[in-house]
């Protein structure tokens, strides 16, 4: 099951998977989920340059073009690199970037391997642990040569997994490390479904917010069943 995500708290996968997004509003990015050739499940979030219809145009278009691929077959890598190219192919002499932050779980195996060009932090939640799963790289579209590396991870039943835009780990501007966000999960994630927690998290981000002006906030929350 493939579902796109720009708006609201929507389900958007079952089976061994309890998974649900949460989007502030209209927003500039995108997040879907698909089965791969391999039986393998793939969790994708993009968050295009800047805010409104041409961010959502552009983060559209890289969660589509690397779905295509990824469906029929290529290689993470070929994947990747290819919607690269093709973003600077079309950039002409304007910006045109988005960020990709990329899931990829083995059913049979248990085992995740995350992907992250640009993208913001994504955290596991195991009972009262946590881990923080990052790496620093640029966003699709800026330069032609990419060098792609991903962080594993072994998942067990219950385990949470919580994919964010970087709207909400920069919502507190007096703890940019997004600490209030794990301590959140630590305190929540084990005893709320996806549904509630996407859309909770989404509230404590724009309440951080304040008077400010709201950043795209998109939250992914999966539960391993």
């Amino acid at each position: 099951m493939e579902t796109k995500k720009t708006g609201k708290i929507e389900k958007i996968a079952k089976g061994r998977f309890m998974v649900s997004a949460a989007a502030a509003g209209d927003s500039g990015d995108t997040a879907v989920t698909c089965r791969l050739p391999d039986g393998s499940q793939a969790f994708i979030l993009s968050d295009g340059m800047g805010k409104g219809m041409k961010a959502a145009a552009e983060s559209q278009a890289v969660i589509n073009k690397l779905r295509k691929l990824l469906k029929e077959g290529s290689s993470v890598a070929y994947a990747i690199k290819e919607v690269n190219r093709i973003m600077i192919e079309q950039s002409g002499k304007e910006e045109n970037f988005a960020t990709i932050d990329l899931a990829i779980i083995d059913k049979q195996t248990g085992r995740a391997k995350f992907y992250k060009m640009g993208a913001a932090l994504s955290f596991l939640v195991r009972g009262n642990k946590i881990r923080r799963i990052q790496r620093p790289a640029l966003p699709v579209g800026i330069i032609p040569s990419l060098k792609l590396t991903n962080v594993t991870a072994k998942l067990r039943p219950g385990d949470v997994l919580i994919m964010v835009s970087d709207g909400i780990t920069e919502a507190d501007r007096n703890d940019l490390s997004a600490h209030w966000l794990e301590e959140y999960l630590v305190a929540n994630a084990q005893v709320m479904g996806p549904r509630v927690l996407a859309g909770k998290i989404v509230s404590e981000a724009q309440l951080r917010y304040g008077d400010r002006e709201t950043d795209d906030l998109t939250v992914v929350v999966g539960k391993i069943e």
